[in-house]
């Protein structure tokens, strides 16, 4: 086990969700409330807004947009409080994400929409299959992952434009890393087993597992590495060998229920990762 620290940064007991963004970060809470980091832990966090409706955040890097109960979604334009912009109000929306200077939404139908530039109307669809499930932002790379297991890649055609990458009916999770390069980033999945696969380029045959422990709930890319959440709260780092090379960190404080990576902008795109614990704690990995 690697003892490095866990910087303490938040400990609110109604904080729900965080959203990365290159060197920002968001906390959302079950009032609503959003909040963003300053620089100071424990007291640095301005709120941008205070809305009961808010029910998800997601961050394209440069910004947060919110998600209501409603389907509409905001994006902050820069003064806290008062300075959203709305872009759309579809109440089929369940989901939204972002990354790289876009943002896509998701509908109950399984619908997904990628925002253009105008507000309210500006919404190109891409596909429109009920069977998905979840959609996955990561630098200039939209993926999307079925409630059948099939995981797809968009590559540039509305409707059309999806490459089948897998489809087995095991997984349950997928996440990429987001350093702005479609040459470079990775796609991973999660199996209900506790697998790792890391896509390796060839459609249907080609990913690596890289392990599988029955723990493992959760993983999360950034920069260009991988961690994975155990159900323990354990996390670890992948050091390049399969199932043997994971680093385990020490944590402090509680067990985390969530893990998310984002990349800092130098030029060596260097890993960023936060936990969300139990009891609100938001939690930085130093290095």
């Amino acid at each position: 086990m690697t003892t490095i620290p866990w910087q303490m940064l938040d400990r609110n007991t109604a904080t729900v969700a965080i959203a990365p963004g290159f060197d920002r970060l968001y906390q959302l809470h079950e009032t609503g409330a959003i909040f963003q980091y300053t620089g100071t832990p424990m007291t640095g966090w301005e709120r941008l807004d205070a809305n009961p409706s808010t029910v998800a955040i997601t961050s394209d890097g440069n910004t947060v947009y919110q998600l209501h109960e409603t389907g509409a979604i905001f994006q902050y334009t820069g003064t806290p409080m008062t300075g959203w912009l709305r872009l759309d109000a579809n109440p089929a929306t369940v989901a939204i994400a972002g990354a790289f200077g876009r943002l896509y939404q998701r509908h109950n139908t399984g619908a997904i929409f990628q925002f253009t530039g105008t507000p309210m109307t500006g919404w190109q669809r891409l596909d429109a299959n009920p069977a998905t499930a979840a959609i996955v932002a990561a630098g200039l790379e939209l993926y999307q992952l079925h409630e059948t297991g099939a995981i797809f890649r968009y590559t540039g055609t509305p409707m059309t434009g999806w490459q089948r990458l897998d489809a087995n009916p095991a997984t349950v999770a997928i996440t990429a890393e987001d350093i702005g390069n479609p040459e470079i980033n990775t796609l991973f999945q999660l199996h209900n087993t506790g697998a790792i696969f890391r896509y390796t380029g060839t459609p249907m045959t080609g990913w690596e597992q890289l392990d599988r422990n029955p723990a493992t709930v959760a993983i999360a890319a950034a920069g260009r590495e991988l961690f994975q959440l155990h159900e323990t709260g354990q996390v670890f780092r992948y050091t390049g060998t399969p199932f043997t090379g994971w680093e385990r960190f020490s944590w402090e404080f509680t067990v985390p229920i969530a893990i998310a990576g984002s990349t800092h902008t130098s030029p060596q795109h260097e890993a960023i990762l936060y936990h969300l614990t139990q009891v609100g704690a938001i939690q930085k990995l130093q290095r």
